[in-house]
């Protein structure tokens, strides 16, 4: 098997833009499909301990996709976005154009050590921020509360309140617990570190699939669904210049 990007059509915006899908694989069977529809990611399937591959992206959650904020005009992530297919030895990717004025350039890049970067920027609003939201059940079925996340973070902003100390609370996932024990929706400001070490890691015990998160940005905001059928994450980054990466691997 090989590095590849394919192309295949996706229908048409209300107005009749054409929207599409590139499915970015590499020599280990991992396929990312990325939708030119805010850029986001519709679909990912990754191997689990036995090598069986599930797709761990629940693309129907609300509002996936690249966000800027505050959006100026209309949101980013339901516009059609123009897309460059990137082919490289040892990787394969996309960079994806948004429309408009206050133009966000945004390139995935899938590598064979199953490692899947965006790094976004926006030149033209520094000030504002920039956040992937992407949506995974690592299962690829079934609901959410029995895998357990680990979030490298001291203090958190619960939805509507503010920022606290996690210690000694329910929010404190500094050691991995159940998502059944999340109370809610919050953002996590994350513990500065050396862009190396995952922020956050999402095991699936039954599986063993594995997805750890590292980012430059301060904060990420997370929340499972309702039912729990995902957990559905959302880096912020600078609009300057920020970059993401999910690696996907899986324990014995």
């Amino acid at each position: 098997m090989e590095l590849s990007i394919t192309q295949e059509d996706a229908g048409h915006t209300a107005e009749g833009l054409p929207l599409f899908i590139f499915a970015l694989s590499n020599r280990h069977g991992m396929e990312v499909r990325i939708s030119t529809l805010g850029g986001a990611i519709a679909g990912l399937h990754a191997p689990d301990r036995n090598g069986r591959l599930a797709n761990v992206v629940h693309g129907e959650a609300p509002d996936c996709g690249i966000h800027l904020l505050p959006a100026p005009g209309r949101a980013l992530h339901r516009l059609p976005w123009h897309a460059v297919p990137l082919l490289e030895d040892a990787s394969v990717g996309l960079r994806l154009v948004s429309p408009g004025p206050h133009a966000v350039v945004a390139t995935y890049i899938l590598d064979e050590a199953s490692c899947l970067t965006l790094h976004c920027q926006a030149p033209a609003a520094a000030a504002a921020t920039i956040c992937l939201r992407a949506a995974f059940n690592i299962a690829g079925e079934g609901e959410v509360p029995g895998q357990l996340l680990q979030v490298s973070a001291a203090r958190v902003v619960p939805a509507g309140e503010h920022a606290q100390d996690v210690a000694g609370t329910p929010w404190d996932c500094r050691s991995a617990r159940p998502l059944a024990d999340l109370p809610g929706q919050a953002r996590y400001l994350l513990d500065k570190g050396n862009g190396v070490d995952p922020a956050l890691r999402l095991l699936d015990p039954a599986s063993g699939r594995l997805l750890e998160f590292t980012s430059d940005g301060a904060s990420l905001r997370l929340g499972t669904g309702d039912p729990p059928a995902y957990l559905w994450l959302e880096p912020i980054v600078a609009a300057a210049g920020g970059s993401v990466t999910l690696r996907f691997g899986a324990q014995p």
